[in-house]
């Protein structure tokens, strides 16, 4: 039994390279060297006030949950009443000159969040946490090029400052059913991931493999960072989705059409390890989570790599698969639905609706409506609402429902402060208690 147990676990984990291999290869023997004239958009919360005037190929400003989150030029953002210049104007124009010479693209970020809690099972009312984040980009080959092959690296320490619980663990032990901050968890400096990205074919295809957060992947839009946007889980990643989180995997995209049609599967570890390896696990161990997703982009065949893809996306439209399989000794077998759409009502509000469907996860169902508005067309700022609410696959539980509000102001082009009132009606871990009502204060520094 145990040989026959090995031979099946061999024969899997070697049609899972297999795939891999088969997926890449054919379309590495087609790549080209595209001339790339296509334009890129960046995401919402950048650059809503005029999509339509930007260079052909600007920084990338998509999501800081990806590497390329943190290299970004806001110094260009123009200035006004009651703002102030970056005052980093030389440390700017000193990478600018690195990158430009060599190649590489280096930047962070380092965040603090403060939120109190009117209610708390742990009576712990208040946490801070704090977020340091370091991202570096290297192109090893065709530098400069739509076929670039690029290595991305995140380094981050994540932890409480001064309180017991960092948010992430402080608002799950509210008696809410979701974290009230998703990803301000408690690590030590570490590298968080790695991996190489390519588009190919002109653009026609894309794939990136290594150590990735999956949640940039799965059925995600442009509103799924909470280092810069909403901070419950309720509209940053989807909470009916049983997602590994950093761990080692690889994704795909395929645009076989000019209409904006994409097919985009994946394969990740079930594992994952906030500052460790997990390869191991992928390939030793019947444990993966599969997607797949098929949508309509605004982003079909740019150069537009496939980590960002999802954050910039101002008009999208897709119904994402997924399968998990069952963990030896822990979590069973688990599937389900999520679809998404976003788009543009004029040029400053994005609208979006978001839903999802599993068995075998711990919320059974979820839904979404929400809006994000850039108030002005000078500055970074960004307003936004959502309402959402989730049925939990217990039926001891009751259903659970959030609103969350925001506002983030740019003091200048490279920091921001974001007041954030969240609240969780019916909370499903805690029937003393009609709501949950967090207030958060968030401050973030780039450089």
């Amino acid at each position: 039994m145990r040989r026959m147990h090995m031979t099946s676990h061999a024969r899997r984990s070697g049609a899972l390279a297999a795939a891999l291999s088969c997926m890449l290869l054919p379309w590495t023997a087609a790549a080209q060297q595209a001339a790339g004239t296509d334009e890129e958009p960046a995401p919402l919360d950048l650059t809503l006030a005029d999509i339509a005037d930007r260079e052909p190929h600007p920084e990338l400003l998509d999501t800081s949950m990806s590497v390329q989150g943190e290299l970004q030029a806001d110094t260009l953002q123009p200035m006004g009443w009651l703002r102030h210049d970056t005052g980093m104007g030389d440390w700017f124009a000193w990478k600018n000159r690195v990158r430009e010479n060599t190649g590489l693209t280096f930047g962070g970020s380092w965040m603090m969040l403060w939120q109190n809690y009117s209610n708390s099972l742990i009576d712990q009312h208040n946490a801070i946490g704090s977020k340091l984040t370091l991202n570096f980009s290297y192109d090893l080959f065709n530098r400069g090029q739509a076929n670039a092959l690029s290595l991305d690296v995140a380094v981050e320490d994540r932890r409480p400052i001064g309180t017991d619980l960092p948010p992430l663990q402080a608002g799950m032990a509210t008696g809410s059913m979701i974290p009230t901050a998703a990803t301000y968890g408690d690590f030590s400096l570490g590298v968080t991931q790695i991996y190489i990205r390519q588009n190919l074919a002109d653009n026609r295809f894309q794939y990136t493999i290594g150590k990735i957060f999956a949640p940039n992947f799965l059925n995600a839009y442009p509103f799924f960072d909470d280092n810069r946007q909403f901070l419950t889980q309720a509209f940053s990643t989807s909470p009916s989705i049983a997602a590994p989180l950093r761990g080692f995997g690889a994704v795909a995209a395929w645009y076989p059409t000019r209409g904006g049609l994409y097919i985009k599967p994946g394969v990740f570890t079930v594992h994952s390890s906030d500052t460790g390896s997990t390869i191991g696990d992928f390939f030793s161990k019947d444990e993966h989570f599969y997607m797949l997703e098929v949508g309509h982009s605004s982003l079909a065949r740019t150069r537009t790599p496939i980590h960002a893809r999802a954050a910039m996306d101002a008009n999208n439209i897709h119904l994402t698969a997924w399968y998990k399989d069952p963990e030896q000794g822990g979590l069973p077998r688990a599937r389900g639905l999520a679809f998404n759409a976003n788009y543009m009502a004029g040029t400053n509000l994005m609208w979006f609706a978001r839903a999802g469907w599993s068995d075998g996860w711990f919320v059974d169902r979820n839904a979404a409506v929400g809006i994000g508005w850039r108030p002005t067309e000078h500055f970074n700022d960004l307003f936004g609402v959502a309402v959402g609410g989730l049925k939990p696959a217990s039926t001891a539980l009751r259903k659970q429902y959030t609103a969350e509000v925001f506002y983030r102001f740019h003091v200048t082009p490279n920091f921001a402060i974001t007041p954030d009132l969240q609240v969780q009606v019916d909370p499903a871990l805690d029937r003393s208690t009609d709501a949950i009502w967090v207030f958060s204060l968030r401050g973030r520094l780039t450089f």
